[in-house]
């Protein structure tokens, strides 16, 4: 291998014009120029990457603008930040809500700027201001309001400001809504309050005349018991008043015979008559006995219907729910051979990628080989091995159960997340020193639920890293572009939803690194601890659910998540990293018929994204 001097890899790497145009001086002259170059530019690559990383969260120099305000419940104000490394502003805006009210305000803001002319834009990565009690709108939940004059003219029309420089003539902002969201509350629940009173009330006054058509029905069938029971009785003493009235009769004799036969006619009369009222009252008992008697057997009738309904859904929900432990324990057992394979299978796999060769080096490929000095060193480097994710997901559910005997369907947006064991294959090039470095990556990644209930494809993921600073510690920055790609089902029997993720995200590092054994002739240890921010690129049917309102977004680039990273890097043997964001957005892909996202998610819109792994290194650092 040619070997690579500093000044052939300065040359490489910095301005090759400057080279040219040394050559041409004498060779004393130009040997000078050439050492004078080398540290001048090694420091200003250390200002430049010190500069950049401060900049990420330097308030001190922006400046405040005056604006007027609109409103005592609230109190407007923004700063804005010029840039001279490309002639470029920024602005940021922040609204405090000075009450106990929560508000949700639409603000359009006009900017009038020096080569660019006006933007008009909307506050709000949703274009709405949410505000919670004395809480306050910053930029972290708007977009970036970034304006650049250009590279040709913009030191003809950029306003002095000081020793700076400005684009903004002048500002202007319209409230086109204010909507107090703590009276809406109260209004909607006091509609509910009134619709529940209101629904009491009607169920009350249900029961009572229930209970009143109960109490006369009833009256009615005691009051025709007791007429019958009367006109029995009735009935059968006229009939004991005749038999003696007769007995009676015949005991006389017979003194007359015509006053016999007159005797005889008259109570045949008589018999006549009450024979008649007896048989008309008979009637109308009986017709009465008959109504009472069908009543009686359309109630039970009723009664023996519902009873047959209910058992029959006892019965069917007795069969359920067996089926139902059933299919779960089936579930449960499928799910642990499930993961007793993937174990087995990457245990295997694992004796293969982590053998007893790990951490061997051929001395020639060392950084701090003896007698190369602070050298320029290329280094090419292959990471591969295990890792695992852990997600939240958007899950669109469709679940099933019987509640009661009858069949219920619920469709909604969950968080679902899943979890992957993963193989990571990280390729990396790149240059190094002992005051600076930095690579580029290529970095796949694709894996598998350990029960089997979704993968990961994440191919697309590069990036470039960079570090600056003295041998054992140095600041270092990161930008990586990649995908997100996952796929989710559930093995629930009575789940039939689906979740599926396929966005690309952008993600920016930074933070300390320090390397623990600088001096050592063959491994190096590194420790990194830093701080990330992320944001997914939405479109198409991709959404997610907004961290603050809970509802589901599906247009526009989602706002940034902070995280955590750490990362142990030992040269020549192994990477050992770990990611975690606390509230990472749960997104996923959704149709034009989603359902809406459910209450626990509306409460938790937020949920953990966790990657960590420890993968294999072999690095060389070249002679």
């Amino acid at each position: 291998m040619k070997k690579l001097s500093v000044y052939t890899a300065t040359k490489i790497l910095t301005c090759p014009l400057f080279f040219t145009i040394s050559s041409l001086l004498k060779p004393d002259v130009s040997a000078k120029v050439k050492i004078y170059y080398k540290h001048k530019m090694v420091w200003i690559f250390i200002v430049t990457i010190i500069s950049g990383v401060s900049s990420i969260h330097v308030h001190g120099q922006r400046k405040s603008l005056t604006i007027s305000q609109f409103d005592s419940r609230f109190t407007i104000s923004a700063e804005r930040y010029w840039s001279g490394l490309g002639g470029s502003e920024q602005y940021y805006f922040y609204v405090q809500n000075n009450t106990s009210d929560e508000y949700r305000l639409e603000i359009d803001v006009t900017l009038n700027l020096a080569c660019v002319g006006n933007k008009s834009f909307r506050l709000g990565v949703n274009r709405v201001v949410e505000l919670k009690p004395n809480d306050r709108f910053t930029p972290k939940s708007d977009w970036v309001h970034i304006y650049t004059s250009g590279a040709d003219n913009f030191k003809n029309c950029r306003l002095a400001d000081g020793k700076s420089f400005t684009l903004l003539q002048g500002v202007s902002y319209q409230v086109v809504s204010i909507k107090n969201i703590t009276k809406q509350k109260a209004e909607d629940q006091k509609i509910q309050d009134q619709k529940l009173a209101a629904d009491r009330k009607a169920a009350e006054e249900k029961r009572v005349r229930e209970e009143k058509l109960a109490a006369e029905k009833k009256a009615a069938e005691e009051k025709a018991v007791q007429e019958k029971r009367v006109a029995t009785e009735k009935q059968v003493a006229e009939k004991k008043n005749a038999e003696k009235q007769k007995s009676s009769s015949e005991n006389k004799g017979n003194n007359s015979v015509n006053s016999s036969k007159n005797n005889s006619s008259e109570n045949g009369t008589a018999t006549k008559s009450s024979s008649q009222a007896d048989n008309a009252a008979s009637a109308k008992q009986r017709a009465r006995d008959e109504e009472v008697t069908r009543a009686k057997a359309v109630q039970e009738a009723e009664v023996a219907r519902l009873k047959a309904e209910q058992e029959a859904r006892n019965q069917r929900q007795r069969e359920y729910d067996a089926w139902k432990q059933s299919a779960n324990e089936q579930r449960i057992q499928s799910e642990a051979t499930a993961a007793a394979g993937s174990i087995g299978f990457l245990t295997i796999l694992g004796q293969w990628i982590y053998n007893d060769k790990m951490g061997n080096v051929n001395p020639d490929f060392v950084y701090n080989k003896p007698t190369k000095g602070n050298r320029l060193r290329l280094t090419p480097s292959v990471e591969w091995g295990y890792s695992g994710t852990s997600i939240p997901i958007l899950f669109q559910s469709e679940n099933t159960t019987m509640i009661g005997g009858n069949y219920v369907t619920n469709k909604t947006l969950i968080n679902n997340p899943i979890f992957t064991f993963n193989l990571d294959v990280n390729l990396k090039i790149g240059v190094e020193n002992d005051n600076f470095g930095g690579y580029v990556f290529l970095a796949p990644k694709f894996g598998f639920s350990p029960i089997f209930d979704g993968y990961q494809l994440s191919l697309g993921n590069y990036g470039t890293r960079l570090f600056v600073g003295i041998k054992n510690f140095k600041l270092y920055g990161e930008y990586m572009e990649g995908e997100r790609n996952f796929s989710k089902s559930d093995n629930d029997p009575e789940e039939n939803g689906s979740g599926k993720i396929e966005m690309s995200y952008t993600k920016t590092e930074y933070g300390l690194r320090f390397t623990t054994n600088p001096n050592a002739s063959y491994k190096r240890n590194h420790i990194s601890v830093g701080m990330i921010r992320e944001r997914m690129k939405i479109g198409g049917t991709e959404g997610y659910i907004d961290p603050i309102s809970g509802s589901l977004i599906t247009n526009g680039n989602s706002p940034w998540v902070d995280g955590f990273a750490f990362q142990w890097k030992k040269d020549h043997t192994f990477n050992f990293y770990f990611h975690y964001y606390p509230e990472y957005l749960v997104a996923g892909n959704v149709s034009y018929n989603s359902p809406s996202p459910s209450s626990d998610l509306r409460s938790s819109p937020t949920g953990n994204l966790l990657e960590f792994g420890f993968i294999r290194s072999f690095d060389v650092f070249a002679p």
